[in-house]
């Protein structure tokens, strides 16, 4: 993780917040594949009681198998909470900022004014050169029609234009990277905190 590496080079630790963590597949693989890993300190949120029971004893035990030192607290919280919280003085964890906050494929089931309103709080936690990444589901995803009419599953898609209005505000369209990924499912959007800011 290249923030991970970058606190590391200034003599710290890597805080990253992530929202709607689900399993965090993507920290059991830097635990597993990464000895930068011990170099951050984890904060995850998610609202499901099982799905934060089943997180906690994946990562405890890749952090078990690989003998990692990572820090990471895992917490339930709503949208609703962290919005509410993090809109209060100090902020959601009291005033911390974050090398990177994420979030991935929660979006697909917000409002487009609430996933503006997060990724707003998300940028004004940043500390200064930190990273806010967000993902969506493109309009033109290949699984569209199986997830709608065979499993009644129903998400909201954004395409490149609509994934950009959601930039946090008093950020310019020309501070954020906007891409899709191989497969043309998923939209990224990327807007990094000047290091001055």
């Amino acid at each position: 993780m290249r923030e991970a590496a970058t606190a590391a080079r200034a003599g710290r630790k890597a805080r990253v917040l992530n929202l709607g963590c689900g399993p965090a597949q993507e920290v059991q693989e830097f635990l597993a594949d990464s000895e930068l890993s011990n170099n951050a300190q984890f904060t995850l949120l998610d609202f499901n009681d099982e799905t934060l029971q089943f997180t906690s004893q994946a990562l405890r035990q890749k952090q078990r198998v690989h003998g990692r030192s990572t820090a990471i607290e895992i917490v339930k919280k709503s949208v609703q909470q962290v919005l509410k919280e993090m809109s209060r003085p100090g902020g959601l964890a009291k005033g911390a900022q974050y090398d990177l906050v994420y979030c991935a494929g929660l979006f697909d089931y917000l409002p487009d004014r609430i996933c503006k309103r997060l990724m707003t709080l998300f940028h004004q936690s940043l500390a200064p050169g930190g990273l806010v990444l967000a993902t969506n589901v493109a309009p033109l995803s290949p699984n569209r029609g199986s997830l709608e009419l065979i499993l009644d599953w129903q998400l909201i898609y954004s395409d490149v234009t609509k994934v950009a209005a959601i930039r946090p505000d008093g950020v310019g369209v020309e501070e954020v990277y906007i891409e899709s990924d191989n497969t043309s499912v998923n939209v990224f959007l990327e807007t990094r905190k000047a290091n001055g800011a």
